[in-house]
């Protein structure tokens, strides 16, 4: 019996130190250090009614880019689901009022070869876009950007 015991000791042994292994190796949740952030988005001093807000690592960070919806201005990400703690570049986008699916050739093709309506973020603020914001792990992260009224004007014009 004996023996018995010292073989299923050595098994407890093993699955402790399997589980020790797994969560000092970054699965799961514990993994990448990320940071909850929350913020408010204005054109012309209007909140943006729809779109999105991406951050981006910047090396050295690594990670995934995540995003969150933009509702009334207004948008927020958990920590769990946050950006990846470090610089991250940001981009704003805006939910074009279509009347369809953007993915929707059937609905695009009705259109009759009418161009999209200008998108009301310019580019310095989404596809070329130099904002970053260092995300803080383990923190509430807070960024508000505003676009200026001149530039939402300006995008209008060049699309």
């Amino acid at each position: 019996m004996t023996h018995y015991f010292r073989l299923l000791a050595s098994a407890a042994t093993a699955v402790t130190l399997a589980l020790a292994l797994i969560s000092a190796s970054g699965c799961g949740q514990s993994g990448l250090p990320r940071g909850a952030v929350k913020g408010h988005i204005t054109i012309g001093g209007q909140p943006l009614g729809k779109g999105r807000i991406l951050f981006l690592p910047i090396a050295p960070s690594k990670g995934p880019a995540v995003s969150a919806t933009i509702v009334n201005g207004e948008y927020q990400l958990e920590r769990r689901e946050g950006p990846i703690a470090g610089a991250n570049r940001v981009e704003v986008e805006a939910d074009l009022n279509l009347g369809f699916a953007i993915d929707d050739e059937a609905a695009f093709a009705r259109r009759g070869g009418r161009p999209l309506p200008p998108n009301p973020v310019p580019a310095e603020f989404n596809r070329n876009s130099k904002l970053v914001i260092e995300i803080k792990p383990r923190e509430q992260n807070s960024l508000d950007i505003s676009v200026p009224a001149a530039a939402h004007v300006a995008a209008g014009a060049r699309f």
